[in-house]
């Protein structure tokens, strides 16, 4: 099942994205979209843009003012995040744990409920040091799911999430890979308790940006971009009933659902 939220079925949509003939609707509102910049495939997260061609088009939506790109819909993304691909991001597998606890802390505060008490899953665990560490170091109940095995906690790991369900799930650095955003968060809302939490940490897509914008990355997997807009609007459509957004930052949000 993960690995299909890494993959978008082909359509027609797809196709005509990829070969630049039409714009293709927004992926997070079904909005109109107008094709705004392109870069090469190999351009990295905070790296400098290659001198090479623009050969993936991101598109911005006219209504939420979303940006994404459909260039990678079809690919293996099991192949993006390997080995190597961690070594670059994160070399320790432990830089992401205090960013990630702070989504468990604004997933406490809806749930009313103490960190020790709750079932969390974490959604991209990626090498599984969050897992460790809170297990370890805060004796929290910690499971970690990826389309790739983790190195640490292993043993807490979850291929398929089956019929688990969660007090909250938390997602540090993931969403920005996910081709089908809105179908994912569903999918997840799926898995969560009643009430439950989705929590979540990325940068958010700002209209004033252009392709200079130091988080894209297509050699990273960064395919969807949401604007603050784009997350109100998913909220609403998913049904939250409450959310908090730290220090008033669109990327960084906690949702509640009952």
């Amino acid at each position: 099942m993960l690995k299909s939220l890494f993959r978008k079925k082909t359509g027609k949509m797809n196709v005509a994205a990829q070969t630049n003939q039409s714009e293709p609707p927004c992926k997070i509102c079904g909005g109109a979209t107008v094709d705004v910049f392109g870069l090469p495939r190999s351009k990295r997260t905070g790296h400098d843009i290659p001198d090479e061609a623009n050969d993936v088009r991101y598109f911005e939506c006219r209504s939420c003012r979303s940006l994404f790109t459909c260039a990678l819909d079809q690919d293996d993304h099991t192949k993006i995040y390997d080995a190597e691909y961690w070594k670059q991001d994160d070399p320790d597998w432990y830089g992401k744990v205090d960013q990630t606890l702070r989504l468990v802390m604004m997933a406490t505060e809806l749930l009313s409920k103490r960190p020790d008490q709750m079932e969390i899953l974490d959604f991209g665990c990626g090498m599984g040091g969050f897992v460790e560490r809170s297990r370890d170091h805060l004796q929290m109940k910690t499971w970690g799911t990826d389309i790739i095995e983790p190195v640490k906690a292993r043993e807490f790991f979850i291929p398929d999430l089956g019929s688990r369900r969660f007090d909250a799930i938390v997602a540090c650095e993931v969403i920005e890979h996910l081709p089908d955003l809105a179908g994912t968060l569903r999918t997840l809302r799926d898995h969560l308790k009643s009430p439950g939490v989705i929590a979540f940490q990325t940068a958010y897509w700002d209209p004033s940006l252009d392709r200079t914008w130091w988080y894209l990355g297509p050699a990273n997997g960064h395919v969807t971009h949401c604007s603050a807009a784009g997350f109100t609007h998913l909220f609403t459509t998913l049904r939250g009933k409450d959310r908090r957004l730290w220090g008033d930052y669109p990327g960084v949000q906690a949702w509640l659902f009952r």
